[in-house]
């Protein structure tokens, strides 16, 4: 799941399409857009190109919904993916290696 800006287009009949885009970190973004709640089509763009096609799709009636998460077929989901669990083993205290100490053990 990643995170997108989503923008939506309600037309008079009740439908609605709808746009979103995610900043991919390097300069380009991954731009999703279809009807409601199913972004199947997507494309990369330069960041900039992207920012200026936001800005378009305002002035063409678009609302900013707000921040999204989108699963790989671009259908919302209802929350953020949670953190992956810790799988490393707890650390060793050398006392639990070493063992008793007595003067009997040379390091």
């Amino acid at each position: 799941m990643n995170r997108f800006e989503l923008y939506r287009f309600r037309h008079p009949d009740g439908r609605s399409k709808e746009w979103a885009y995610r900043d991919l970190g390097n300069g380009e973004t991954e731009i999703r857009w279809g009807p409601a709640r199913h972004l199947g089509q997507f494309q990369c763009k330069p960041l900039r190109v992207t920012l200026d096609r936001a800005r378009a799709k305002l002035r063409q009636g678009y609302t900013y919904v707000g921040a999204v998460w989108l699963d790989a077929q671009g259908r919302p989901t209802s929350s953020a993916p949670s953190s992956t669990p810790d799988r490393r083993r707890p650390a060793l205290k050398l006392s639990d290696l070493l063992g008793p100490t007595d003067d009997s053990f040379y390091f």
